[in-house]
């Protein structure tokens, strides 16, 4: 109902109670009559001026919130290379650990630039995204060709910091204030300690939950995100969850895939200040970033509700299908947004469309317990490209071009790192995911995407990331005795580890 038919409303309520006060009357009847009369008057009136007022103040709500949604900003046309890197290589060499999204960038910058795609050329590296690290820097002291490399969140620092690795990304004409519609915090992570920009994303990764939603029916009588969602809305809710999941499934069904991504989910969205602080690791801020997850984790691998199964080995995945070895070991996944759109690890972990145990299509995904992100990729240039204008190229119609960007989203369904291209897909409602049965996961994680906050991030993330989540796997296993033993080791490894870094 609106104000105005609130007003009249009021108004004939206080008439039929001033009729009221007369049918009831006694010697006083017309004096009560007017006073009812009167006060009726006066309300309707006050009600009258409030409502006016609410409407104001709704119509400036509205007003706010539309001002809210960005709009677009002009940015420069992509700029010459500087002349300190080469030009004229015979292919733009792009290292990476997989091609899953560099096999739809090659359409997209081909049809963009008008570079043949089969200039671009994939250098892999024969590794897990965690292991490139020190897989990149191999291939950099070797006579390899490089002309372009992606990075993780969790190390790009370490190559941005140096500049044998990489180049400012000026040097293929590419500058800060294109990126006037990204957001924020990925501009910051492209920075160095200098803040010269040396590289640029592609993507935001906030995370969610992506669940089965045959299992969801069948374990909890749930057949809506809503419903999901408000069923593991904290962590207390999600284990309570989990409980009742385990149990129905006859104990074996965890709710949880991995540690891992138990891990990823608690870390980036609930840690509040960073590992390493002016090049120490301390033992009390330690504690402080590890909240109460080692616990939290011992206890909930124990009762069954997160999966043996660890992150990027051959158990992983298969645990989202319905026949095999794996089959309905976990209810859902910890995953990002690059982990949600065509060929990613959810294609992975559904299987074909047709195929035996494939669980195609019967996912959807909920924000979860907390608000999180993992990581996401930068695109870095080498120092060693010979190919500098095709390096600007890929960087910018990948990177800064709405048009380019949006041709992506609709082909991969990854969230892309320019605002006006994603509220503008989540308006039209264009984004329906065959792998979600037809959910646009954009929109559900575009609340998380704009609250993504790095500023605790350092060079040392992927180091301290994994050897936690040994340490943690080999408490839950039972080979660490205690808490106290497990968050000891896992100083000690990081004392042996970062031999840069100060751990007391």
């Amino acid at each position: 109902m609106n104000n105005l038919k609130k007003t009249l409303a009021l108004v004939a309520a206080l008439a039929m109670t001033a009729t009221a006060f007369v049918g009831c009357g006694g010697s006083d009847d017309a004096s009560t009559s007017e006073s009812a009369t009167e006060a009726a008057t006066t309300a309707a009136e006050e009600s009258e001026a409030e409502a006016t007022e609410a409407e104001e103040s709704e119509a400036e709500a509205t007003e706010a919130e539309e001002s809210e949604a960005p709009a677009e900003a002009e940015v420069p046309a992509l700029g010459a290379p500087d002349g300190s890197l080469g030009e004229g290589g015979d292919k733009l060499t792009i290292l990476c650990w997989t091609e899953d999204d560099l096999s739809y960038m090659y359409d997209v910058v081909a049809n963009a630039s008008g570079m043949a795609k089969d200039k671009m050329n994939w250098a892999q590296v024969g590794t897990k995204g965690g292991e490139a690290n020190e897989k990149y820097a191999q291939y950099f002291a070797s006579d390899d060709d490089v002309d372009l490399y992606f990075c993780d969140a969790d190390w790009n620092m370490a190559y941005q910091n140096n500049d044998e690795y990489s180049a400012p990304l000026s040097a293929v004409g590419i500058t800060e204030d294109m990126y006037a519609n990204a957001y924020g915090y990925t501009v910051n992570m492209g920075k160095d300690q200098n803040g010269v920009l040396k590289g640029a994303t592609w993507q935001v990764a906030a995370g969610g939950y992506a669940y089965r939603t045959d299992l969801a029916e069948q374990y909890l009588g749930i057949t809506t995100p809503e419903d999901m969602q408000a069923a593991i809305s904290d962590w207390d809710a999600f284990w309570a969850t989990a409980a009742t999941v385990y149990e129905k499934s006859g104990n074996t069904t965890a709710m949880a895939d991995s540690l891992g991504g138990v891990w990823r989910a608690y870390s980036n969205g609930n840690r509040t200040s960073a590992w390493v602080q002016d090049g120490v690791i301390t033992a009390d801020n330690s504690k402080a970033c590890l909240g109460d997850f080692i616990s939290m984790a011992k206890t909930n691998y124990d009762a069954g509700y997160i999966s043996t199964a660890s992150q990027w080995t051959d158990d992983w995945l298969p645990q989202g299908q319905s026949a095999g070895a794996q089959a309905n070991k976990t209810f859902g996944f910890f995953f990002p947004t690059w982990s949600l759109g065509a060929g990613s690890q959810l294609s992975q972990a559904e299987g074909e469309e047709g195929a035996e145990g494939s669980t195609y299509g019967k996912f959807n995904v909920v924000s979860g317990p907390t608000g999180w992100f993992w990581g996401g990729s930068w695109i870095c240039v080498s120092p060693k490209s010979d190919n500098a204008t095709e390096a600007g190229q890929f960087i910018y119609y990948m990177t800064v071009d709405a048009t380019s960007m949006q041709a992506y989203v609709d082909a991969k369904g990854d969230f892309v790192n320019n605002k006006v291209v994603m509220n503008n897909t989540i308006a039209a409602g264009t984004n329906s995911n065959p792998l979600l049965g037809g959910q646009d996961q954009l929109a559900t994680l575009s609340e998380s995407a704009s609250k993504i906050d790095m500023s605790i991030a350092t060079q040392y993330d992927a180091t301290i990331n994994q050897t936690l989540q040994d340490v943690v796997q080999l408490y839950c296993e039972g080979d660490i005795a205690s808490e106290d033993d497990c968050v000891n080791e896992f100083l000690d490894k990081l004392a042996a580890s970062l031999t840069d870094v100060t751990v007391e």
